[in-house]
């Protein structure tokens, strides 16, 4: 869905890198906070991608990392200024595919007397053209009332909003008397002066990425709803998450456990502990072959996620999930439902999985199991007792932390330093709860070629954030280093 292929060979090849501009002009300390640990969260997420990124203060010091590095092109974010996942990341590959001739892709503003100015929320630059026009530099605001002529830009007669977001602007013929310069002017000069247009991103990558505003001091508290909205977990609900580790994961586990000096294990488990996730933890529970006097653990922050999937535990018999998902959507207005859009995705995966017997087994097998769910916030060290007391030693266990340690809504309140703690603290109480290495752990922290995501549990590493090397994606960021 995200062609991370396309990405990384771009990156690969030095034809596209990413950059995060520093943002030291944030005065209120709580936006401070937030897009710090945002911009942790979606350099890593965006590593995935593009792997070789950079970050720097200034724009000029980040063009010039990147291009002193080999690269072509840059895109680079400002801290404050992030992109919706999958979203963004399949229109900006349209759009760069679309404008493969751009010199500069951003966001450009009419300013009428001041002359024109780029906002640097977002922009991709051609760090070749850059340099063949000698390392033109940004250009800081100037507000003195001294007036003077610069050739007039020709520009769009359509706009985004308002009058003053042009869809592209290019060179013109005609002297205009200007008042004062916006940011970025010298960047737009010294593109018209090479007779390049300027292009502005269009609509479906502008609704991709989020900007918090958070250097201006009206505007930022403004943008924070919506934000907030977003990451808010405690009243959610996935309808069609139907997430599923694959099988050779789970056969690569078997073999280890089976290489090393354990106890006897006729590969069968017997417990499976899922967050509430749509289907996930049926699929699992089925999957992993769980039968009579098994045990299911249900587990979530949502109560109203919790509620959910008891309702397909205890309602749904196997046929026409879509139309049961969406009864319940109906009558539960007040939920904030997520995955509507990839119910069709679903009947498929069910339809695969009923090959294979899943229905048979909802209806044979899944009455007869011990269920317990209970309502669980893994952040909150003190509750982490509610899981593990219900993690049996006499039964093989399955455990799904799920990514909840690399999830942007988590990584609002959480910095990348504070969440990587905090999972070595739930593995600490995991690995002394376990006996005989009788949990088989799966995770997904951020963490790259770290650790496995997922092992049995004696075998889960404890890595000190100090002890990661310095040159890891995870300390390129300043405040991490």
């Amino acid at each position: 869905m995200f062609d991370e292929e396309w990405w990384q060979s771009k990156n690969e090849s030095k034809e596209l890198t990413l950059g995060w501009l520093y943002n030291n002009d944030i005065k209120d300390d709580f936006a401070k906070g937030y897009t710090k640990n945002l911009t942790d969260y979606w350099s890593v997420e965006m590593s995935l991608f593009l792997p070789e990124f950079f970050a720097d203060d200034t724009i000029t010091g980040l063009l010039k990392q990147a291009h002193d590095n080999g690269f072509e092109k840059i895109i680079v974010f400002k801290q404050g200024c992030f992109p919706f996942g999958g979203e963004f990341q399949n229109e900006f590959k349209k759009c760069y595919i679309g404008n493969p001739d751009a010199k500069f892709i951003g966001h450009i503003l009419d300013r009428e007397k001041r002359y024109y100015e780029i906002h640097p929320q977002t922009f991709l630059i051609d760090l070749n053209w850059w340099a063949s026009v000698g390392f033109p530099e940004w250009g800081d605001y100037v507000w003195d009332n001294e007036p003077y002529q610069e050739i007039e830009p020709v520009r769009s007669e359509e706009n985004h909003h308002d009058q003053y977001t042009p869809h592209w602007v290019a060179p013109g013929k005609k002297l205009k008397t200007y008042v004062g310069k916006q940011q970025g002017w010298s960047m737009v000069k010294a593109l018209l002066d090479d007779g390049q247009k300027i292009t502005s991103w269009p609509k479906k990558v502008r609704l991709a990425k989020y900007n918090a505003y958070a250097e201006v001091e009206q505007d930022g508290p403004r943008h924070r709803a919506k934000l907030i909205d977003d990451i808010t977990t405690n009243n959610i609900c996935f309808v069609a998450n139907t997430e599923v580790i694959e099988q050779e994961y789970i056969d690569n586990a078997l073999t280890s456990r089976a290489n090393n000096t354990l106890p006897p294990w006729n590969k069968q488990f017997q417990q499976v502990v899922t967050p509430a996730a749509g289907l996930s933890t049926l699929i699992f529970a089925f999957k992993l072959g769980l039968k009579k006097n098994d045990k299911i653990v249900i587990y979530d922050v949502s109560q109203a996620a919790i509620d959910y999937t008891m309702k397909i535990i205890e309602e749904w018999d196997g046929n026409g999930y879509t139309k049961f998902a969406k009864n319940i959507m109906k009558n539960n207005k007040h939920i904030h439902w997520r995955g509507m859009s990839q119910l069709p995705d679903t009947e498929k995966v069910i339809e695969e999985l009923n090959q294979q017997g899943f229905k048979q087994w909802i209806t044979d097998e899944l009455h007869r199991l011990e269920i317990v769910s209970k309502q669980i916030n893994l952040f909150d060290d003190h509750k982490h007792h509610e899981l593990t007391v219900e993690l049996d030693n006499d039964r093989i266990i399955f455990l799904h932390l799920t990514n909840i340690h690399h999830y942007m809504p988590t990584s609002f309140y959480y910095s990348l330093k504070q969440r990587w703690q905090m999972y070595n603290d739930l593995l600490i109480r995991l690995k002394k709860k376990s006996k005989n290495n009788n949990i088989l752990l799966y995770s997904a922290r951020g963490d790259m070629d770290l650790s496995d995501s997922i092992s049995w549990i004696d075998d889960a590493k404890i890595i000190e954030f100090e002890d990661i090397p310095k040159e890891h994606i995870l300390r390129k960021l300043k405040w991490n280093k």
